[in-house]
């Protein structure tokens, strides 16, 4: 049983010493997804807050009841040209080879390593792993989702670890690092999932800040879910931050897709 108090107090003091502020580091990435989010609503829509405008309307319509403005709404919204799909498509991937930077810098202020913020570019050296691991994952939580909305929950937490795998140990394909992180969540998926619940409290505040809050939140959480990626590298027989060969797949209660 991991020690859930001690792992969000080693990552609040992390988060303290750490030479490149967190706060500052987060406050970068959520700025430039800002940016990207903003050139892709001004694609789609015309406007750079198009997206902002289509949610709040479509929750004023829903508050009203009235399903003949609903129906309106829904004629008028703007067909996806080929251009706008496109490079929407692209923003998702930046986003998430830009991530991928984030969890090195994570996982380098957690070794006491000076992080600089060129490291959010690291991602690039596998982003292609990345990206194939991304369409792996959501494929298969999607069909283990059809069966019933909980078997998606539990693929999501079976394949929690793949990105982390694929940023520790480069020569990891992107189906093997998703069978380690089967492995290293297996007995932890429990664990994870009270984690999560321990943040809902701050994720509440975060969404009445309208968000400011996430630039503490969200290096806060990724610190914990190292942690945690951590000891399941100590079940897998595995260094924390270091590559090995693939071991076994061990079993699980949900099988092998």
């Amino acid at each position: 049983m991991i020690n859930r108090g001690a792992v969000k107090a080693e990552a609040k003091e992390i988060m303290r010493g750490a030479r490149v502020p967190p706060i500052l580091m987060t406050l970068v990435v959520m700025a430039i997804l800002f940016v990207l989010e903003r050139v892709s609503d001004l694609v789609r829509g015309g406007s750079l807050f198009y997206s902002y405008g289509m949610v709040w309307r479509y929750y004023d319509i829903l508050a009203s009841g009235d399903i003949g403005a609903l129906d309106q709404f829904i004629a008028m919204l703007p067909e996806n040209t080929g251009g706008a799909f496109f490079f929407s498509i692209l923003v998702s991937l930046v986003a998430l080879v830009l991530n991928g930077g984030y969890y090195i810098y994570c996982m380098g202020i957690r070794r006491g390593a000076e992080m600089p913020f060129s490291t959010l570019a690291d991602g690039l050296g596998v982003a292609g792993k990345l990206i194939w691991c991304a369409v792996q994952m959501g494929v298969k939580i999607f069909l283990w989702s059809m069966l019933f909305w909980i078997p998606g929950i539990v693929a999501a937490y079976r394949y929690r670890f793949a990105y982390y795998n694929i940023l520790t140990d480069s020569s990891l394909s992107a189906s093997a690092a998703i069978r380690l992180s089967c492995q290293q969540t297996y007995g932890m998926k429990m664990e994870l999932f009270v984690l999560d619940l321990s943040f809902i409290g701050w994720a509440i505040l975060a969404s009445l800040t309208a968000g400011i809050l996430n630039v503490w939140l969200t290096p806060y959480m990724t610190l914990c879910d190292i942690a945690y990626f951590e000891e399941g590298q100590r079940r897998a027989g595995r260094d924390s931050f270091c590559g090995g060969e693939e071991p076994p797949q061990a079993g699980d209660p949900w099988g092998k897709l």
